[in-house]
């Protein structure tokens, strides 16, 4: 979804408050991530928002209305700078309250110092069936896979640079030598330098995993006991934590089908079908049911890219001797709708 400045306007006093809808939100975050510009944009929209956020708990005024009477000013007056709007704002409304409370002392210098040093959270999930492309504060790429979370700040302090990924992501790190960059996905943590790697954790799987394209990552776990389980990564291999027996090993690996997805494809290299069934649910959104136990050792190999779910089917019908069903999907009493169903059963001969 693209924006204007304008329409980004618009929408910010819902997007700050939550109450804009799912689409909405994440188009505003696509937005913010598309360029240092516009992230600086939204920072500068925050300021004015949270200092009229802090004259209403002092005076009980309606900072939404206040909030869109400045946009309508800024609308009108293109060359007005949201500081400079701020100021005017301080202006007219502090000044009553520092003569009525008597002791609330507040200058535009340090509130500006700290809303600028203030560390915001930000959220970006990409929809079922989407990849979402953006790039964090340190010039890091991510690439997020469909139905997938990735939490972040507005910019990174401290000694690490950190993220909390909920399903799939793939890094392009900035190198940092004086500042790691560390994935938290789950139990395990991933901590880099610079490099590009891909990390899956799922919350209905055991297995949490990470496949190194370039460079080296550490990952680090801790069992029951507190006791911390590391390994070392490098380039063509994936790491695997279990997260029921706290296990960790690693393998050699063609990673290339494993980050296909960043490109829209799906690639399977001599898998059992019941890791075929597995990515595909994923891919589509769709629930797949395996009617026959002995579908999931079947070995496929195939690459997609642009096909639809019935289509891949087919693809799978033919090579293999399997058969489909596809119910319809249901709607429920709140208005959305089940996921859509598809059952595999033997080929009846």
């Amino acid at each position: 979804m693209n924006f204007t400045k304008i329409e980004f306007d618009e929408l910010l006093p819902g997007y700050l408050s939550g109450e804009l809808s799912d689409e909405e939100r994440v188009g505003m975050d696509v937005w913010r991530a598309e360029s240092a510009e516009n992230e600086q944009h939204y920072l500068n929209s925050l300021q004015a928002w949270e200092s009229i956020s802090l004259l209403h708990e002092m005076e009980q005024f309606n900072s939404f209305e206040a909030l869109n009477k400045v946009h309508v000013r800024i609308n009108h007056t293109t060359s007005v700078k949201w500081l400079v709007v701020l100021k005017h704002v301080a202006a007219i409304l502090v000044l009553p309250l520092l003569v009525y409370s008597g002791y609330v002392t507040w200058q535009n210098s340090s509130l500006t110092k700290m809303m600028t040093e203030r560390i915001v959270m930000q959220t970006i999930t990409s929809q079922q069936g989407m990849v979402t492309q953006f790039q964090l504060a340190d010039g890091t790429k991510v690439w997020l896979n469909s139905g997938s979370e990735l939490q972040f700040p507005n910019r990174f302090t401290g000694d690490f640079r950190v993220v909390k990924l909920k399903g799939e992501a793939y890094f392009e790190v900035t190198e940092n030598k004086r500042k790691p960059f560390r994935v938290n996905a789950g139990e395990l943590n991933v901590e880099v330098l610079g490099t590009s790697f891909d990390v899956a954790n799922y919350m209905d799987e055991k297995l949490s995993e990470v496949i190194l394209v370039e460079g080296k990552v550490n990952l680090t776990a801790n069992d029951a006991a507190k006791i911390a389980r590391q390994m070392t990564l490098h380039p063509g291999q994936r790491g695997v934590y279990c997260d029921q027996t706290r296990a960790m090993h690693a393998e050699e690996v063609n990673v290339d089908k494993y980050i296909a997805w960043r490109d829209g494809n799906l690639i399977f290299r001599d898998d059992k079908m019941e890791e075929v069934v597995k990515r595909l649910s994923r891919w589509f959104n769709v629930e797949i049911i395996v009617n026959d136990p002995e579908i999931n050792s079947y070995i496929y190999k195939a690459s997609f890219r642009n096909e639809n779910l019935l289509q891949v089917l087919n693809l799978l019908k033919i090579s293999a001797p399997i058969d489909f069903r596809i119910t319809e999907r249901k709607a429920l009493p709140n208005g959305e709708f089940t996921k859509q169903k598809v059952y595999l059963q033997k080929k009846r001969s």
